[in-house]
């Protein structure tokens, strides 16, 4: 994580990028990841380095305006050798689904602007690890299907056991990053949230909570609702061949069935995260 003053010899010379990117010059076609990740406004403070929280908080909505419309270093072409690259299994099951409401995956993972996002490292695009499809898919066997009694051995084949269990046993499926359908220069805007008795919670209860307590507006970037992804599955090495189909097409349909009940990834008590077909 690098943090370095707006003005300094140094980031001109080694973040030319976020330079040029801050005082509004040069090429604007740049990985919106390594504004989000790497730049945070600094001031001088009696000859040494400060937090300038004051003007954060005044610009930073603006600030992740500015990155939710950046263009991505991509043409369409390009993105769509990633894709391919990435979907390079032998075998790879690749299929859609929309946001039917915003979508933050990631969203506590350490900041410097406090809360975050996945995007890919060196594109910017927003993403869906697959280690998190897997863990909302598991949950929601374990909900609705393990309870019954349905599917138990499938599931146990599909998606394995802890190496803590003595039977123990690799999943016969892999869950690959699921990336937007196409490149483009819409996927994220801007939100805000407003947490209530912040004193009460910041005091461990120790002050009630009361409506005279200040309210201070988080925002945040999220991904828009409308943006359609692209999800791959892939029997791993240790799947039977006339086994695979039938666990690709149970698969298929639980990641489904799951990120339209449960969403995925942050605030989905709050409607976040979840899709559609």
């Amino acid at each position: 994580m690098a943090i370095v003053l707006p003005n300094s010899k140094w980031m001109k010379e080694n973040t030319s990028v976020i330079y040029e990117y801050i005082k509004g010059s040069g090429n604007r076609i740049v990985n919106p990841s390594l504004i989000f990740d790497k730049y945070l406004f600094w001031e001088e403070y009696n000859g040494t380095l400060a937090p300038d929280k004051n003007t954060l908080k005044k610009i930073k909505k603006i600030h992740f305006g500015e990155i939710a419309k950046l263009k991505l270093p991509l043409e369409k072409g390009q993105y769509t050798q990633l894709k391919d690259r990435k979907n390079s299994l032998p075998i790879t099951y690749p299929f859609t689904l929309t946001t039917r409401t915003r979508l933050i995956v990631n969203h506590g993972d350490e900041s410097i602007m406090e809360n975050s996002i996945a995007l890919h490292p060196q594109y910017g695009f927003p993403i869906i690890p697959g280690s998190a499809v897997k863990g909302v898919t598991r949950h929601y066997c374990e909900e609705f299907l393990e309870k019954t009694g349905k599917n138990k051995k499938s599931i146990k084949k599909i998606f394995g056991n802890s190496s803590d269990d003595e039977d123990a046993e690799e999943g016969s499926i892999i869950f690959i990053d699921a990336w937007p359908e196409s490149t483009g220069n819409n996927f994220l805007e801007t939100d805000v949230f407003t947490p209530h008795y912040q004193d009460y919670y910041q005091n461990k209860g120790k002050k009630l909570p009361q409506d005279n307590q200040r309210l201070v507006p988080i925002n945040f970037l999220a991904v828009r609702k409308g943006v359609q992804f692209e999800f791959a599955i892939a029997p791993s090495s240790i799947c039977r061949e006339d086994e695979a189909q039938d666990r690709i097409d149970k698969t298929e349909k639980w990641i489904t069935d799951a990120l339209r009940t449960f969403g995925i990834g942050a605030k989905t008590g709050s409607s976040y995260g979840y899709f559609k077909l």
